[in-house]
This record gives C-alpha cells, sequence and structure tokens, in this order.
C-alpha cells in the first residue's frame, strides 16, 4: 500500500518523509539539549563535591 502510495502521490510522500524526518530531527536535537542541560548541573554538583572533599582532605 506504500509503495502505491508513492506512485501515486509522489509529492506527498516526499512531504510526508520530509516531516517526520523533521519531527525526529526535532526529538533528538530536544534530547540533546536536555542531556547538556543535565551535564551542566552535574559539572556543579561534581564541582561542589571535590571542593568539600579538599576541604575535609585538608583538615
Amino acid at each position: 500500500m506504500a509503495e502505491e502510495f508513492e506512485k501515486l502521490h509522489p509529492i506527498l510522500n516526499e512531504i510526508t518523509r520530509t516531516f517526520t524526518q523533521l519531527y525526529e530531527r526535532q526529538k533528538d536535537v530536544d534530547t540533546l539539549e536536555k542531556l547538556i542541560k543535565l551535564e551542566a548541573i552535574l559539572k556543579v554538583k561534581l564541582d561542589e563535591i571535590q571542593a568539600v572533599r579538599a576541604k575535609v582532605e585538608n583538615e
């Protein structure tokens, strides 16, 4: 059925494929942005832990 649609409506098929690819890419971009934010939070927490560890070791 999909092959029939491609043959009968090549332009609509390409539009559908393009929208699908854009949607999938947007999900990847959103996930990447969330991971970057999480990485920043984790770096701050790691720096805090390392600072406390250094302080405890120096006492």
